[in-house]
């Protein structure tokens, strides 16, 4: 008789959403410096061993908040394959695209903005963190290089734009520092998702405004 462990790896994936979720908590409260592992293992419920063994410490424990906040669950499901990403995919146009881009960049920034506004903050100050912001940088331009090589593909950018320069582009308008700065300013959601759409079109596709005309997106620009 074959081995039944479907109980065992539902327990396993309970511990690991309750650390997580207590993870969580404490960042957004205390910050990087101000979390702890026995203060995590303490709200989750779990020895501190079982932390370190599934997290490898504090650093691994914020990456993995960091990765399902990201998602928005802790489903078995890449981004890629979520609804959101699925409607850059199935964008028939390059404005299309910008504009499922920009809605899949706010869609992600609203589940990950408080966490790394509050934890990003002394990563200057602290080699752990130092190191979760250049992995997260570079996974984000990866992404950047990945929708942009669709768009090449489709021909939709623009004639002097190679998929790397465009990447960067494409990363640097979306980073989270001006995301940021506009919300400072009262910009609402929609607001700067309509905007960074409209500057995915300047930026990257061969646009030209007709007479009256100010944006690619029309109406939908703030």
């Amino acid at each position: 008789m074959a081995y039944d462990n479907s109980s065992r790896t539902a327990s396993a994936r309970e511990t690991r959403r309750r650390v997580l979720d207590a993870a969580r908590t404490s960042f957004l409260k205390h910050g990087f410096a101000g979390t702890t592992i026995r203060a995590v293992a303490e709200a989750a419920e779990v020895s501190q061993e079982t932390i370190y063994k599934t997290f490898g410490g504090k650093a691994g424990i914020l990456k993995a908040v960091y990765d399902t906040s990201l998602v928005g669950d802790d489903e078995a499901v890449p981004l890629a394959q979520r609804p959101e990403a699925l409607a850059v995919l199935d964008a028939t146009g390059p404005v299309e695209a910008a504009a499922a881009y920009a809605r899949l960049a706010g869609t992600i920034s609203a589940r990950i903005d408080p966490l790394l506004r509050m934890v990003l903050g002394s990563r200057d100050a602290d080699a752990a963190l130092s190191s979760f912001a250049r992995t997260i940088d570079e996974e984000r331009w990866a992404g950047s290089s990945f929708w942009v090589g669709r768009w090449h593909a489709e021909g939709w950018l623009r004639e002097d734009l190679d998929v790397d320069r465009a990447a960067d582009i494409l990363w640097v308008i979306n980073a989270n520092e001006p995301r940021w700065l506009l919300q400072d300013r009262g910009w609402t959601g929609d607001e700067i998702t309509a905007w960074l759409a409209d500057m995915f079109c300047r930026a990257l596709l061969p646009w030209t405004p007709p007479a009256g005309q100010t944006s690619p997106l029309g109406s939908a620009r703030r």
